[in-house]
């Protein structure tokens, strides 16, 4: 894959940018263009990274998946890493569009939504892939988000199977189970409810214990509030949804000889045997399934699709301490309850549809 410095690429993106306005725009036109890769032309896709790789998180998972599709299909893809300057991010990505390119620009997250969506209005032919938010009315954006919601279904199935497995060390007879948030607004709550139908799913009799940090940055509240859940409310595993707050929960489960849930990202490694399991967003399956969809001429844009279970888009991080901390039973239940997802023969309720106009 060609990785292209923030001078390289913009000083061709100006030079491209002259070049159209001499020959006249096209920014009267009111629908995306059509994918085109019959014409034995590889595709050219470039991310836009408003941030720096090596998160472990988001930007990473999504550079995997376009590096999957150069790799599959031939793509001629590159990366522009945009830092941590927000300001920097709109006039980036005004001359990435302005330049006429590259076919498709990927680029997230929601911090973007506004942004994608005014440089969509001002350049309707170039197309975008934007993942973890949604952008309105814009015929040339395709949006992903993630279901939260059976995600955490998961989440809530493995800890109630937990709380209720005598083979862990950590674990006291209370059927009670744990969830910290960052925020107690829609989207966090989601992620809440998904959780307590999982739990409900292996035991009704399991209760939820929940509590909200405040923010997402405050690792010290974070862990207080895990230590009163441990201590005081009787939970043996704690789901954690607070960002990087949530930092402080997986260390307060592992100082109490308790247990976690990560997620987002795999975080089994922080604390092997405490952290037992993470609920994972794919953000790398997402975006290569939608450069997929691209290449067969399927791609919905102008829509914003809400991926789950069945999609590979959300699922639980199984690694070599998931095999280690985590009894067979328990690892099979899991598969089983993934299928029923993905079959619909679980329902997992939501407050979000799968498609959006």
């Amino acid at each position: 894959m060609r990785r292209l410095g923030l001078r390289s690429v913009l000083a061709f993106a100006i030079c491209a940018f002259a070049l159209t306005a001499c020959g006249g725009g096209t920014t009267g036109q009111e629908t995306a263009p059509e994918d085109d890769t019959e014409a034995g032309q590889a595709l050219k896709v470039i991310h836009y990274v408003s941030g720096n790789l090596g998160d472990k998180s988001f930007f990473d998972s999504a550079e995997r998946g376009l590096s999957k599709s150069g790799m599959v299909y031939g793509f001629e893809t590159s990366t522009l890493v945009g830092g941590k300057d927000s300001a920097a991010w709109e006039p980036d990505l005004d001359k990435l569009s302005s330049s006429g390119n590259y076919d498709i620009i990927v680029v997230g997250t929601y911090p973007l939504t506004e942004t994608v969506q005014r440089l969509a209005h001002r350049y309707p032919q170039q197309r975008f892939i934007f993942y973890d938010g949604s952008v309105a009315d814009s015929p040339n954006v395709y949006s992903m988000l993630y279901s939260q919601s059976e995600g955490s279904f998961l989440a809530g199935a493995f800890a109630a199977m937990v709380t209720t497995d005598p083979s862990f060390a950590g674990a006291n007879p209370d059927k009670v189970i744990g969830f910290i948030g960052g925020l107690n607004d829609d989207l966090i709550n989601d992620f809440k409810s998904g959780y307590e139908q999982g739990a409900a799913y292996i035991d009704p009799g399991v209760k939820v214990v929940a509590d909200y940090v405040g923010n997402f940055a405050d690792e010290n509240r974070a862990k207080e509030l895990a230590n009163g859940q441990y201590r005081d409310g009787g939970a043996d595993i704690i789901y954690n949804v607070a960002g990087g707050a949530g930092l402080g929960i997986l260390a307060a489960g592992s100082e109490e000889g308790k247990y976690t849930i990560g997620v987002d990202s795999n975080q089994n490694p922080l604390y092997p045997g405490s952290v037992l399991t993470s609920m994972l967003k794919n953000v790398d399956e997402s975006v290569f399934r939608a450069l997929s969809l691209v290449r067969g001429g399927k791609l919905a844009y102008g829509k914003t699709e809400i991926l789950g279970v069945k999609e590979g888009a959300v699922g639980i991080a199984r690694d070599q301490h998931y095999e280690k901390y985590v009894p067979e039973a328990i690892r099979e239940k899991m598969k089983d309850i993934e299928v029923g997802i993905a079959s619909n023969k679980i329902e997992v309720q939501s407050s979000l549809t799968k498609v959006q106009p």
